[in-house]
């Protein structure tokens, strides 16, 4: 096993274990004020929309590449349940070297990898940036992050897929025999990996 494979394979585990045994073991009903849009707190549904922006974003950056032996789009298709969770696996079971075809139809990939669905992608995340800062109460944010559980594992989800998202920039450009100079764009949340998106067409 390579380092790569046994750096992801350790930090999935134990990101499994922390949101299991060490995140905090209440739930205070965040999920369903959310789910059933029961009035959430405008910085919650911030950030759990975010993680609904970021398959998206992943989608364009991974499904262009799934031609290994393992198939990536259930991993990618995954985040939109299980956000990182469903994604690490992927670079710890594959060996990522080409050795098909792509398996994605083109007008799945033209439709992805347009301008005009990064820039769908750049305003909703900006319109619900400054919706959430505005309007939002961060502190009942930090109180939620300290009592929920699923408060807790939501946000800590956000920060690893915006890790991620660098992570995948360098892999994909590495992968494509490319200078890898952009990945700190990936650090940027969710915009920065639409710029280098935009960026590399």
């Amino acid at each position: 096993m390579t380092i790569r494979k046994s750096i992801f394979f350790i930090s999935w585990i134990a990101f499994i274990a922390y949101a299991v045994y060490f995140a905090p073991n209440g739930n205070q009903g965040y999920l369903h004020q959310l789910m059933t849009m029961d009035d959430p707190d405008p910085f919650l549904l911030m950030v759990f929309s975010f993680l609904g922006i970021y398959p998206l974003v992943f989608s364009a950056l991974l499904l262009g590449e799934d031609d290994s032996r393992l198939p990536l789009w259930p991993f990618v298709t995954g985040m939109f349940m299980f956000g990182a969770f469903a994604l690490m696996p992927y670079f710890f079971l594959s060996e990522g070297k080409t050795s098909r075809q792509r398996r994605t139809p083109k007008w799945l990939l033209k439709g992805i990898q347009s301008v005009l669905f990064y820039i769908f992608l750049i305003i909703g995340t900006v319109a619900l940036f400054l919706y959430g800062v505005i309007q939002g109460n961060f502190h009942l944010y930090l109180k939620a992050f300290q009592t929920s559980q699923f408060v807790h594992v939501m946000t800590i989800d956000f920060f690893i897929l915006t890790f991620l998202s660098s992570f995948v920039i360098y892999w994909r450009e590495r992968k494509n025999g490319q200078v890898n100079q952009l990945q700190w764009l990936g650090f940027m949340p969710i915009v920065g990996a639409i710029l280098y998106l935009i960026k590399k067409r």
